[in-house]
């Protein structure tokens, strides 16, 4: 699962020079591609003769991973390699969902696709609710996990008059109340064993309302309703499920832009543009991160002091040497936030963004940025 991928760990994994090999294989047809890629690879580092070390890193790399391959046959599914022989580090991931094939020979492993993949599939609660019963589960990578169910068996409302109608109608509403505090429960116990940024409720309007007034406030806020009929089935279920998702999802990545915009705008605790976000990175100074999805942007990192600089530049400001190479900045960024446990979203692109610098982050602390 997507979830147990530590990237915190992955993060923490850096040498001087090109040494780490990640590989991105979306599935068993691309391993006839393999050899074509690694060789276009292969031709990069021998445009310079001082890069020699690296060549001679980038091929223990691929024999590693060609001999994991063929002890492993790869059958179906998608796989994630990270592998650098200098340091001994070694790590395979079966991805439960598609992901593009990528050859990367960087200084660190290229974690960028799998927080994106993360970000995307996040798990979330779900709940299924009418008057008769709730089903409870949490999606995670895209797949459902073991369903729990309640039984609700709500009478519908009377319309006889008098004191028996008012009496059946209290009666059903602590029934009502007693439901909904069992869904609430279950919600709760999940998320003492489960991680979820968001809950789901769909289903009919009545109990999805008495049962979000029943929600403590730090479940409320993950929530995400809709009311449907739960008679049309469960394609229609499922559709409306995963159109809520975006929804909230897209409505959350526009929320953290405004918050850091409106923050921006009043000199306060946001920021915008790579260099500075950059800057607040290295100082611990960032809480959340908002990247357009298609921004691509070239770093340099230090050989010597392992310096890492925005821009293209030709000598480190930090040492004064010339010895750098180029890095994906973005994937430099998700790193430097997943060590200091800062979030990361990327969202489908959001134009006033684009024009702020692609990128902006909500700042934990103000501070001077260089």
């Amino acid at each position: 699962m997507l979830a147990d991928i530590d990237l915190t760990q992955l993060s923490e994994i850096s040498t001087k020079d090109k040494s780490c090999l990640s590989l991105y294989i979306s599935s068993p047809n691309s391993l006839y591609n393999l050899d074509r890629g690694f060789e276009q690879v292969r031709r990069v580092l021998k445009i310079n003769d001082t890069e020699k070390d690296e060549r001679e890193l980038f091929e223990e790399n691929v024999n590693v991973i060609k001999k994991h391959l063929e002890k492993n046959p790869m059958e179906s599914g998608s796989l994630c390699i990270f592998s650098c022989w200098g340091l001994d580090f070694f790590e395979v991931y079966r991805l439960p969902v598609p992901v593009k094939d990528i050859i990367w020979f960087d200084s660190s492993p290229y974690i960028r696709p799998l927080a994106e993949l993360k970000e995307e599939y996040e798990n979330v609660a779900v709940v299924i609710a009418d008057n008769k019963k709730a089903r409870i589960f949490l999606i995670s990578s895209a797949i459902a996990g073991n369903e729990s169910t309640i039984e609700g068996n709500i009478k519908n409302h009377v319309k006889k008059g008098g004191w028996s109608q008012q009496r059946y109608e209290r009666r059903r509403d602590k029934q009502l109340l007693l439901y909904s505090r069992e869904i609430v429960d279950a919600l709760t116990e999940l998320e003492k064993t489960e991680e979820f940024r968001r809950i789901l409720l769909v289903g009919g309007k009545e109990v999805l309302q008495i049962l979000f007034n029943n929600l403590p406030q730090n479940l409320q806020e993950k929530v995400g309703q809709k009311a449907i009929d739960l008679r049309k089935g469960e394609d229609t279920i499922n559709k409306e499920i995963m159109g809520l998702f975006f929804e909230q999802e897209r409505q959350s990545e526009l929320d953290l832009w405004e918050k850091i915009r409106a923050e921006y705008l009043r000199d306060g605790l946001g920021i915008v543009g790579v260099t500075n976000v950059l800057y607040a990175l290295k100082s611990g100074q960032v809480e959340e991160i908002i990247i357009n999805r298609d921004y691509k942007i070239t770093g340099k990192r230090c050989r010597v002091c392992e310096n890492l600089e925005s821009g293209d530049v030709d000598i480190c400001s930090k040492c004064g040497s010339d010895s750098l190479f180029a890095v994906d900045l973005v994937n430099e960024i998700v790193e430097l936030a997943n060590q200091s446990s800062a979030t990361v979203d990327f969202c489908d692109r959001i134009d006033t963004l684009k024009e702020a610098g692609e990128i902006a982050a909500f700042l934990r602390y103000k501070a001077n940025i260089g």
